[in-house]
């Protein structure tokens, strides 16, 4: 019979080991309680990338009506004010680094036109260009802070994906600041 089949004994036997070795067969020991005496890993908690020196610190917030807790207008606290960012030049790159910033995974999309209403106050940036690997959209080049030609009607918005970046805490550091 084992002839028939094509595979002997020892067949069977190699293809059961490579098997085991194969991830498939790792996972069943992965969650294993250490010994006692052997320490455990510690915990992994995220670190969020150092901002460039050079750098302002900004504090981003999603804002605008007919919206979830990841999507909406993109508000930018900088220089002790909220303004807006104009969609004049924007990308999912620089989506997904607004997302990030928020405590997102990544962007989903991003829409032009004050899709979630017309902010107010100052806009703040315009012709923003990211490459989407910034810690932050300040560290992204645009025409410089408060230098532009948009309406609030062309207020960008984008939508985040609902994946949290596991351990993210949000920086509070500039709330004292906010009206």
């Amino acid at each position: 019979m084992e002839r028939f089949l094509g595979f002997t004994h020892n067949h069977c036997f190699i293809t059961l080991f490579f098997i085991s070795l194969s991830p498939l067969g790792f996972a069943q020991y992965e969650h294993w309680p250490y010994l006692p005496g052997y320490p455990e890993p510690p915990p992994q908690v995220y670190q969020p990338p150092q901002r460039p020196a050079n750098v302002p610190k900004i504090q981003l917030r999603l804002a605008g009506q007919k919206r979830k807790h990841n999507e909406g207008r993109v508000e930018v606290f900088y220089s002790g004010e909220w303004g807006t960012v104009c969609d004049d030049d924007f990308s999912i790159h620089a989506a997904h680094v607004v997302c990030r910033e928020l405590g997102y995974v990544e962007a989903v999309s991003w829409l032009p036109s004050s899709k979630y209403g017309k902010g107010e106050g100052k806009i703040w940036m315009d012709n923003v260009h990211c490459n989407g690997k910034e810690t932050t959209l300040a560290a992204c080049t645009s025409n410089g802070w408060g230098v532009t030609d948009c309406k609030h009607t062309e207020d960008v918005g984008v939508v985040c994906s609902e994946k949290r970046i596991p351990g993210f805490k949000f920086d509070n550091s500039l709330l004292n600041q906010i009206e």
